[in-house]
């Protein structure tokens, strides 16, 4: 179950750590046992309604072990995801050209610390340097003009260089560039609100954008993580290097470096344990998609002890307990049903004119339950309800 407490997924890169910090715990081995925890953990997503579909696989020890996906990929036809599903990746996609630029960074054809004035004196403010560009901004433009430089140096079209070193090296053959073609299933994304799903609204001008513009299955992008694990794409002192492209975080005591992508109608997250060579690739269509109720969950499966030696005080704290207080006396009139409350975990919460909607995920004695939670202004409780 998720364990009790939310850590928000870092917006902008905190300070660059090292790749080689050492893990508390040694993971899991993955099996069978492992296999029906991930899938009935895929299963209840959907049951507690965080999204029509979702999309996992995990990377143990540098190989894809796992690729599972359930649920609706589009409701309105009513077609079922699979893992050949894509979803649009959004940020994830920065890190593909990222590797392009330190590839070529490796043979000498472009250096870190050159102006983009040396490789594209047309624009209008190239002062910045390409090692400046390859930090993650919340618009990514910076990413954009990174594509221009890999295009300009390379003298080829940006898809065909990351075909050709990036995708087919890695044996990502799912994974596409620019507006999607009628024959690639593409899951339809979608809002959230109050356990009921309407569509996203389409943002074509995204597909016109050098670093945002790709699609992608959850077991592409576990491929292209296995291939960094691996040396396949960057020696390893280019990899070292390109940490500054990953935004890093403290999972259960752990450094994980990553990047999550919000297209319009869609959360899509890739992290990655690089000690460990252990990753987690979740691509969910629901705009708003709580994706720690997938990653704890997965991190107490394969690092049981390291999750349980996670301090409680030095969790961040979700919301205001006065939020959870306001909720508990609803949950205490479930009891008789239910059971008492082990754990509350806080999903999201999104604010409208004079209220603030809260969703919790609870667990139970016996099961576990979606609680909403509706706080007014004023700060009374205006409704409650179960799923």
């Amino acid at each position: 179950m998720v364990r009790g407490y939310l850590k928000r997924a870092c917006i902008a890169a905190s300070a660059v750590l090292a790749f080689t910090a050492a893990s508390p715990a040694e993971p899991l081995t993955y099996g069978a046992p492992a296999k029906a925890s991930l899938d009935r953990l895929l299963r209840d997503v959907l049951t507690w309604k965080l999204t029509p579909s979702i999309s996992l696989a995990i990377v143990e020890n540098g190989n894809v072990v796992y690729a599972g996906a359930r649920g609706s990929a589009d409701l309105e036809k009513n077609v079922p995801a699979s893992a050949q599903t894509r979803y649009p990746t959004g940020s994830i996609g920065t890190l593909f050209l990222a590797v392009a630029v330190m590839q070529l960074e490796a043979k000498g054809k472009l250096h870190l610390d050159d102006r983009v004035q040396r490789y594209l004196p047309a624009l209008p403010d190239a002062s910045a340097t390409v090692r400046q560009l390859l930090l993650p901004r919340e618009d990514d433009a910076n990413y954009d003009v990174l594509g221009a430089v890999i295009e300009r140096v390379t003298e080829v079209p940006l898809i065909s260089y990351l075909h050709d070193h990036v995708f087919e090296p890695a044996g990502m053959d799912h994974t596409w560039f620019g507006e999607p073609p009628d024959w690639a299933p593409l899951a339809a994304g979608y809002y959230e609100w109050r356990d009921v799903f309407g569509l996203a609204a389409l943002q074509t001008g995204a597909w016109n954008r050098d670093c945002c513009s790709f699609i992608s299955t959850a077991t592409d992008l576990a491929r292209f993580d296995s291939a960094l694990f691996r040396g396949t794409l960057l020696p390893a002192a280019s990899l070292h290097a390109m940490q500054q492209a990953f935004q890093s975080s403290r999972q259960a005591g752990m450094l994980m470096i990553g990047r999550q992508g919000t297209p319009s109608g869609y959360v899509v997250g890739n992290a990655l344990f690089m000690h460990d060579r252990f990753a987690i690739v979740v691509l969910a269509n629901s705009a708003g998609f709580p994706a720690q109720a997938v990653l704890d969950p997965v991190l107490a499966l394969f690092y049981p002890e390291a999750v349980a030696a996670s301090a409680p005080s030095t969790r961040e704290t979700a919301v205001d307990p006065e939020i959870d207080g306001l909720l508990r006396p609803y949950l205490a009139t479930q009891a008789e049903a239910l059971g008492s409350v082990r754990t509350m975990t806080l999903l999201n919460s999104s604010a409208s004119e004079g209220s603030t909607e809260y969703r919790y995920l609870v667990e139970f004695r016996g099961r576990t339950k979606t609680a909403f939670l509706v706080v007014g202004s004023d700060g009374k409780a205006g409704g409650f309800w179960l799923h």
